[in-house]
């Protein structure tokens, strides 16, 4: 486990502790993986730093657990990246070919960087 301020925290990292605000209201509990908007959650409300899974190494740097992106975590995503177009069937579809394109690239590593 190791703390970290807010602002050294990545989407992906779990949390090893649950998170309160100062009147004591969970705002996230341990296990959670990270994303851009629950970091964001934590800067307004006020939390300065959090515990996250992962150990210091030997050699001076950090090995850090952190969750593999999933098709729910996708879809989420691109669901809230494209929430102003939802009504545009035209938007509609290249969200679905984005979301196919990013599971194929899960899938397969190797072809990450291959053309749509």
């Amino acid at each position: 486990m190791i703390r970290l301020k807010i602002d050294e925290l990545k989407p992906g990292m779990i949390l090893a502790r649950s998170v309160y605000n100062q009147q004591e209201l969970l705002l996230l509990e341990n296990d959670t993986p990270l994303t851009k908007k629950r970091i964001w959650m934590l800067k307004t409300w006020g939390i300065d730093q959090v515990c996250v899974k992962g150990e210091s190494q030997d050699d001076g740097g950090t090995v850090f657990e952190t969750e593999p992106e999933t098709g729910e975590t996708i879809e989420m995503e691109l669901r809230a990246k494209f929430a102003d177009v939802a009504g545009d069937s035209v938007m509609v579809e290249i969200m679905k070919a984005a979301g196919r394109q990013l599971q194929k690239s899960l899938s397969d590593p190797e072809k990450k960087n291959e053309p749509v």
